[in-house]
């Protein structure tokens, strides 16, 4: 809302000028500086307060942000997954490699295998009674037959599909409906020879157990031959490795995924007795990440709390927008000083807080890490640091009566400053209702002042009138005089 402001020394002079000048008063501009003398003071107080409280709100906007960063520093303190770092190597790549899928359970240490025999599937040729099948089209039966697949081939039954396409494409087509259920593929293979053309090649999966026996009901001089267990042209057979030390250390598969402990392996070639290691290594360097991130993060909020209590600037609307909350600011920052100090419930082997890391407080607020102290602490105490941070981590929560880690003690307070019942934002929810009101009074006062300027206006109006008539009285009087004076002087 834009309002015009007079000084008294302006108003007094229209008013002046305006009553010397007879019947010719501007009573418009006259109504208007009249209304606004009564109105303005409040407006402009008003209108002050609006803007600083609109100002306010994106200053607790920021601070919030700064705030929330600060608490996913602390979240990332309370995962042990991502605390410290782990990494895999192997010593053959081409024969074997390995990679981590959970950190936490995956032991730092070098482990040796040796790789007997890797896992292999079963493999059959299927044929035309004995004979290669001259076309995919090829007509086989001149009605819908049956074929069953056991999963392992001594099954006390099978899985069984119908054949309505009644051609090798149809077997093929038939085995693959049902692959996911039985592990067993098929394809059609060239036999590498003009006059013999293909056979249809069955594959099951690797391992003893993953074994089959296929066969259909066909008959005559079109029944198939080739898929049963007998006539395998390949034998399934485990993974079969020393592990340790451990002899015949079977898995049905070339990737298992529990050999090792939280490690994925990829046995790629049989080792002929060659030994492999695996090798899990820890190092620290994502906890030293993790804790610099949180100190910038920290120094961040200390820093933009004070320039947002401190000097307003024409340039920057944010510096010293929140001026006028510096009690509420100040209460957050004194909160967050003191979590930072304060001891973990999990304290271990002398560690109790993040102090006891090397997090040191400097002049003016700021913290720092002091590589000495940290330097110390990882070389001998890291599962004593894992347990200052992320002791009872599993279904931590706020009602979790535990002790707990210091990371989620300081995040859940961290949470309790910026959520939906928060500190900040009941801050900025009563500031945004301020501004409302300030609206609400702002449009009342604008009212306020068109109402005076109306009742001046039919005051000044009336008087006009009054002025007009006694000024057409005395023109009339005038001409009457003038007439009579005209009349003598013609005698």
């Amino acid at each position: 809302m834009a309002i015009t402001t007079n000084n008294n020394s302006e108003i007094g002079g229209k008013i002046t000028q305006a009553l010397g000048a007879g019947s010719g008063v501007d009573i418009q501009n006259l109504a208007t500086t009249l209304a606004e003398t009564e109105t303005m003071p409040r407006i402009n107080s008003v209108t002050e307060k609006k803007a600083e409280s609109t100002v306010a709100i994106s200053g607790y906007g920021v601070l919030k942000a700064s705030v929330s960063s600060l608490k996913a520093s602390f979240e990332k303190l309370k995962n042990p997954g991502s605390l410290l770092d782990k990494t895999v190597s192997t010593s053959h790549t081409t024969r074997l490699e390995a990679k981590i899928t959970t950190a936490a359970n995956a032991q730092p240490g070098t482990n040796i295998i040796k790789v007997i025999a890797l896992a292999k599937p079963q493999q059959n040729r299927i044929r035309d009674n004995s004979s290669n099948f001259t076309a995919l089209d090829q007509s086989l039966s001149s009605s819908d037959f049956t074929i069953t697949i056991k999963v392992p081939h001594d099954a006390a039954s099978g899985t069984d599909v119908v054949v309505s396409d009644r051609t090798p494409q149809g077997i093929i087509n038939a085995v693959n409906s049902v692959t996911s259920t039985t592990g067993v593929s098929a394809r059609a293979l060239s036999t590498g020879t003009a006059s013999a053309n293909f056979g249809i090649f069955l594959t099951g999966k690797t391992g003893v157990y993953n074994s089959f026996d296929f066969t259909s009901t066909l008959s005559g001089s079109d029944a198939l031959s080739g898929g049963g267990y007998g006539d395998k042209t390949q034998t399934a057979a485990d993974l079969n490795v020393t592990l340790n030390g451990l002899t015949n250390v079977k898995k049905d598969n070339n990737t298992p995924k529990d050999l090792i402990e939280g490690l994925e392996l990829d046995f790629k070639r049989e080792g002929s007795g060659t030994e492999l290691t695996v090798t899990v290594s820890q190092s620290t360097q994502s906890l030293e990440d993790n804790l610099n991130a949180m100190i910038d993060s920290y120094n961040n909020f200390i820093n933009l709390s004070s320039y947002l209590t401190g000097e307003k600037s024409e340039d920057d609307e944010l510096a010293g927008s929140l001026a006028g909350e510096k009690g509420t600011v100040n209460l957050i920052k004194n909160r967050i000083r003191g979590i930072i100090g304060q001891t973990s419930e999990s304290a271990s082997n002398g560690l109790s807080t993040l102090r006891d890391l090397g997090i040191t407080t400097k002049l003016g607020g700021e913290i720092a890490l002091n590589a000495t102290t940290y330097a110390a602490a990882v070389k001998d105490k890291l599962s004593d640091i894992q347990t200052m941070l992320t002791n009872n981590l599993t279904d931590q929560d706020k009602s979790d009566t535990r002790n707990h880690g210091l990371a989620l003690d300081i995040t859940t307070v961290l949470d309790n400053i910026t959520n939906d019942q928060g500190t900040i934002t009941t801050k900025e929810t009563n500031v945004t209702a301020d501004v409302a009101r300030y609206e609400k009074e702002l449009t009342d006062l604008q009212e306020r002042l068109d109402t005076i300027k109306q009742r001046y206006l039919r005051q000044f109006v009336a008087m006009e009138s009054l002025v007009q008539r006694n000024k057409s009285t005395g023109e009339y009087l005038t001409g009457q005089f003038k007439a009579m004076e005209n009349m003598y002087s013609s005698k």
